[in-house]
């Protein structure tokens, strides 16, 4: 006897249970390890269901936890169509490029999506003083919204919506950066508490999943924009999906929570994408969540003495995967990074790493075909097809000095044939390019479709050669970018990552010899 899956609809949660019928208890529990109980409710199960009040009172059990004697899913996987508060379908562009910057150069680029960093500690306040901020009531708790930085966000994504640029959330909780206000009262309850702070490198804090204090700032923060940005009437704009944290395999630095196991991290992160997920359907029925992975895939890490801070992007998917057949699935997909093996050289058709195989140890622009081959195993779809896939942060490095206009050519002509690659992968939504602008704070990087000037105020310089050809791409001018590009790489290196071929499966290693022995 088990509880295949547990489904929601606007007034009840349906349990779906295979081999048991008579009386069981199910008990209500706070999402966290060794959560609190909230409510037991006694249901009868016959002819493969039991059913139980969605809601106790006011308060929506759509999050919830939930332990039964019968074992199996433990929560809610399925919203039954009508139960959103916007039923539309998912507006998917016609183009898959992207790029966050002025907007004049978004239109003129041909752009239909952008993405934007959100930060939790720059918008929720626990003392906020004399400022205004904007009430919002999350599971029964009051919490407050700055409204000066809504109104602010409210703007953008008017302004986007406006002139048809389709926004992905990307959600942060960076105790410092992107903003923070750094209050000491929102900091103790939002980061989480196995945060290293003494760690220079640790730009990022993982959202609390240990803690309800802390989980519940979370869900406020995930609800509220939710709640905003997914209304049929667009009052304040659009979003319609959100990536949780950043590069979570190496998450020493983008998504800190201490030393961890690989195990334990994709638990607690599971956590935080089921919850997004569900509050995001709750208010739009086909909201999207996403996951966030680097470049290093099988076997290898980011800081590879260091396997209790950063993982194999690979093992991330399989123990986020394992969680989510245990616990109750969701359609959460992977947003993608394939930067060049090394970020200073923008040539990808040179990497050494990548193979075209499952165990590779990187999937960069060379191979990025290999990532949507392995999510297409039997195991990893979801409703019987594979998880979407979004290319959110990549871009190509071009040096200052007498190098300087060769890697800027060499820029241009890795977008297209990068481009031309994600174009043919059926399901890959988004494609982006990091960044805008040269940034001469991002380790060294120059990765801007424009100069970086320090002699004008938005220090926006001369475009590169990349941006024509950014430009240029779904145009009748894209044959002529195609043909440099082509020409520029070698018509048959070219040729052959257009369309490379696979091994569908893991590397054939039975020959390798170990010279050292």
């Amino acid at each position: 006897m088990s509880v295949l899956k547990i489904m929601a609809s606007l007034d009840e949660l349906i349990f779906s249970v295979e081999g048991f019928e008579g009386e069981a208890v199910v008990r209500e529990l706070v999402p966290i390890p060794g959560g609190r109980e909230l409510s037991r409710v006694s249901a009868r199960a016959e002819a493969g269901e039991m059913r139980i009040p969605r809601f106790d009172g006011g308060r929506d059990r759509l999050a919830s936890r939930f332990e039964t004697t019968l074992g199996g899913a433990v929560y809610v996987s399925d919203l039954l169509h009508g139960c959103s508060v916007n039923n539309e379908a998912y507006p998917q562009p016609e183009r898959i490029k992207a790029l966050h910057g002025r907007l004049e150069d978004m239109k003129e680029l041909g752009l239909t999506q952008t993405l934007i960093n959100i930060n939790l500690p720059a918008l929720l306040a626990v003392e906020p003083g004399n400022a205004e901020v904007i009430d919002f009531v999350s599971d029964g708790r009051v919490y407050h919204f700055l409204k000066e930085k809504i109104n602010r966000l409210d703007r953008y994504m008017r302004e986007m919506d406006e002139n048809g640029f389709l926004v992905t959330m990307i959600l942060l909780n960076s105790p410092r950066m992107f903003d923070s206000t750094q209050e000491p009262a929102l900091l103790e309850k939002a980061i989480h508490p196995r945060y290293e702070w003494d760690a220079k490198d640790a730009f990022l804090s993982a959202f609390d999943m240990e803690r309800e204090e802390g989980q519940g700032y979370y869900r406020a923060f995930v609800e509220f924009l939710a709640a905003r940005y997914t209304r049929a009437d667009r009052e304040y704009g659009r979003a319609m999906g959100a990536i949780i944290s950043n590069e979570v395999d190496s998450q020493c630095v983008w998504s800190n929570a201490g030393e961890m196991s690989c195990e334990e991290f994709t638990h607690e992160y599971s956590e935080a994408c089921r919850l997004a997920w569900l509050l995001g359907r709750k208010h739009f029925a086909n909201f999207r969540v996403y996951m966030s992975l680097d470049q290093f895939f099988s076997g290898v890490r980011f800081r590879p003495l260091e396997p209790l801070h950063t993982y194999p992007g690979r093992e991330v998917i399989d123990r986020m995967n394992a969680h989510c057949l245990r616990e109750g699935n969701f359609g959460w997909g992977i947003a993608y990074h394939p930067y060049p093996e090394d970020l200073r050289y923008p040539d990808f058709w040179n990497d050494r790493a990548p193979e075209f195989n499952h165990s590779t140890p990187k999937i960069t622009f060379k191979n990025m075909e290999v990532l949507p081959d392995y999510l297409s195993k039997p195991e990893l779809l979801y409703e019987g097809a594979p998880r979407r896939i979004i290319f959110s942060e990549q871009g190509f490095n071009s040096q200052q000095g007498p190098l300087q206009g060769v890697t800027e050519k060499q820029a241009a002509a890795a977008y297209c044939l990068a481009y031309l690659k994600a174009r043919k992968i059926p399901t890959l939504d988004l494609f982006t390019h990091h960044s805008y602008l040269d940034n001469p704070h991002e380790f060294g990087l120059n990765l801007g479709i424009r100069r970086y000037d320090p002699a004008v105020s938005d220090h926006v310089g001369e475009r590169k050669p990349i941006y024509e050809t950014i430009r240029d791409m779904d145009t009748d001018r894209e044959p002529e970018c195609i043909l440099r590009a082509r020409e520029f790489i070698g018509a048959e290196l070219f040729d052959y990552l257009l369309d490379p071929p696979l091994h569908h499966g893991d590397a054939d290693r039975s020959s390798d010899t170990d010279f050292g022995n």
